[in-house]
């Protein structure tokens, strides 16, 4: 439990639970304001899950542990016990038969997709509560079962939006289920007592979680983090039964179609008629839930054994009245509301055999028999994690180190590959907390990731130094050993090429850099270079930093503004500049404004099928400046040549932006 932490999403999810839970006690209105992706970390939680929610049982373990790794991994297994014990209690309220309630249970918290995910896809374990607590309530109209309910809604949402999304839809088609099939239940929802509690509960859930969504729509803004169709059009299942069948395996059909068609009430075969569909309410809303869920993962287009059809799915549909469903880029983890409709089904499948057996002791054996088949169809044993990186004592002692030194540091550390290398020195600023350039997310941060780029290549040179003094970097951390895996080195030149490296780049140092940088420490095969704020080197160009409004700006020769791009320069003196570039409007004639620092400095008129070549002569201050473009933006599912129902935006296609000194 304490010295076991997988690379990539899981390091990054340990890292994400510890920043949570040690904010919301030293400093909850600094929480999304975390320590990756410096300068630019305004928002930097909300780039991925703040898993607030989970701090109900980290606070207490983290503090008596102050361990990060052993709170993580005590609250991920912790998934799985309140799972299989919320699926328990939400089945058995429908059976009243515990053996099928624990059948059902067991299928839900061990469901095979849950194996390798990261945390804040495990946290599925309030919503059964959640259904449980609204069942009472449709029948009570007790305040304190709405109240709960809606306690453990917002659980859910804060343990994970992903998982927020998941109980948003699986609550609805519950409520919208009762209304359609049980006429009593109707007929008191729409009584007053019962209006006012509901909406008295979902003023309580809308209050209790705005704090926490308003900084994922700054960030959405801040860092151009939208989500668009193409990803959830990518992820999307193709319409395959053996796939999926195989995904859930035949166990979970069989007694799920036994849940649905036999019904607990009495020892007849199925009659289709209203008689029966009352009987079969419950089974019914969970299969509906579960087909539902099913549907939306096909994603926006419906794919045959993989081959896009060109038909239009009602995910599309659903997707252009609500795109916030987005959020859930990859479609297969709707499996998991199949899993959880399908284990209630299984409970009501188990419940229905164990009915109609008479004898006891015969009951007895068979439940038994049931047991071991779900334990069987649930069998995923070993789990492997497939990375493990140091823990407690055997930290790198860089991090250590930098835990002692005092005052507000910023640090970058190289080379900076985006998955393999930013996941771990995230980890691993657990140990450290100082603010860094590197950090880990499915978005790229556009300011934070042009900087890494450039200092992990050019490190040292004018521009990178006269830019980590500007926005104060402390200490630069190179780990030669990684860039020469980075490179390509064979192991067994591994001792020979650090020592080239090291020896070259602290050449370069003592010939130009040496009242500037200096060694603050070696530790093993790592080294620190600290950033003297004097004497102030000068940048030899203007540096562009591109921020949100653009595609493949930093990484590509050819890239593209989309309605609004924004630009940082960085001059080392204030003075003329001149800005050039050459721009391609997107599929029609379009205007091309720019500003600088805010003034607005004139706008062109770019004719469609070719490049139009733009300059403009400006002043820019010493330090950062800012220049906007702005365009009209055409989606491509817009232009017809693309054949595509993508939504993605662009305005202009840039193949050169300089600025220069004329």
């Amino acid at each position: 439990m304490s010295d076991t932490i997988g690379g990539g999403d899981e390091a990054f999810t340990c890292w994400s639970l510890t920043w949570t839970t040690k904010k919301v006690l030293e400093d909850p209105i600094n929480l999304f304001k975390a320590n990756i992706f410096y300068p630019a970390n305004e928002y930097s939680l909300a780039l991925s899950e703040h898993l607030t929610g989970w701090t109900i049982f980290s606070i207490p373990v983290y503090g008596i542990t102050h361990d990060p790794v052993f709170t993580h991994n005590f609250v991920r297994l912790l998934t799985f016990v309140l799972c299989g014990f919320g699926m328990y209690l939400l089945t058995y309220r429908y059976t009243q038969n515990r053996y099928a309630a624990f059948i059902a249970g067991i299928f839900f918290a061990f469901y095979g997709y849950r194996m390798a995910i990261q945390l804040h896809l495990l946290a599925m374990q309030w919503i059964p509560l959640m259904l449980l607590f609204l069942d009472k309530f449709f029948h009570s109209l007790k305040f304190r079962d709405i109240g709960a309910a809606s306690v453990f809604f917002i659980l859910s949402a804060l343990s994970s939006w992903y998982v927020g999304i998941f109980t948003t839809i699986i609550g609805v088609l519950f409520v919208l289920g009762y209304v359609i099939l049980d006429l009593e239940v109707r007929n008191g929802l729409i009584s007053k007592k019962a209006v006012v509690r509901i909406l008295i509960s979902l003023a309580f859930i809308i209050i209790t979680l705005t704090p926490f969504a308003l900084p994922y729509f700054e960030a959405s803004q801040h860092y151009d983090a939208e989500r668009d169709l193409d990803e959830p059009m990518n992820s999307s299942w193709s319409c395959d039964p053996i796939f999926l069948m195989n995904q859930f395996g035949v166990l979970f059909f069989i007694f799920s179609l036994v849940g649905l068609l036999l019904p607990l009430s009495r020892n007849t075969a199925l009659k289709p008629d209203w008689e029966f569909v009352r009987s079969q309410k419950i089974p019914i809303i969970f299969a509906g839930i579960g087909i539902i869920s099913y549907v939306l993962a096909l994603g926006p287009v419906l794919k045959i054994n993989g081959v896009q059809t060109g038909i239009l799915t009602p995910y599309y549909f659903f997707y252009s009245i609500i795109p916030y469903i987005a959020i859930i880029r990859d479609l297969s983890r709707f499996s998991f509301i199949m899993s959880l409709a399908g284990s209630v089904l299984i409970g009501f499948g188990v419940a229905a055999i164990l009915y109609r057996i008479k004898k006891d002791d015969l009951k007895t054996i068979v439940a038994i028999a049931c047991i071991i088949l779900a334990i069987i169809g649930s069998w995923h044993v070993p789990v492997q994690i497939p990375a493990s990186l140091a823990t407690g004592d055997q930290v790198p002692e860089v991090y250590r180190w930098l835990a002692e030194q005092p005052g507000d540091v910023k640090i970058i550390e190289i080379p900076t590959r985006w998955i393999e290398d930013n996941s771990e020195y995230t980890y691993y600023s657990v140990y450290h907390w100082k603010e860094m350039v590197n950090g880990y997310s499915g978005r790229d941060v556009e300011l934070a990731s042009k900087i890494m780029r450039d200092t992990g290549g050019y490190f040292p040179s004018d521009n990178i130094v006269s830019l980590l003094q500007h926005i104060g970097v402390k200490y630069v951390i190179i780990h030669p050993d990684r860039i020469r895996i980075v490179e390509n080195i064979p192991d067994e030149q591994a001792e020979a090429f650090i020592s080239q490296y090291l020896s070259v780049l602290n050449q370069k140092i003592e010939q130009n850099y040496n009242s500037t940088i200096r060694m603050a420490g070696s530790f093993g095969d790592t080294i620190v270079y600290e950033i003297l704020e004097t004497p102030e080197v000068l940048p030899e160009d203007v540096i562009l930093l591109f921020q949100n409004g653009w595609f493949g700006s930093n990484t590509f020769p050819e890239f593209y503004l989309k309605e609004e791009g924004k630009i940082k320069a960085y001059a080392g003196t204030t003075g003329e500049y001149e800005l050039y570039f050459m721009a391609e409007p997107i599929y029609t004639e379009k205007n091309l404004s720019l500003k600088i620092n805010g003034e607005n400095l004139g706008t062109i008129t770019a004719p469609a099928g070719g490049l139009t070549e733009g300059r403009s002569n400006f002043i820019l201050h010493k330090g950062m400046n800012e220049i906007t473009f702005t365009s009209t933006c055409t989606q491509l599912c817009d232009i017809p040549e693309m054949k595509t129902i993508s939504d993605k935006c662009m305005s202009f296609k840039f193949v050169n932006l300089t600025i220069f000194q004329p």
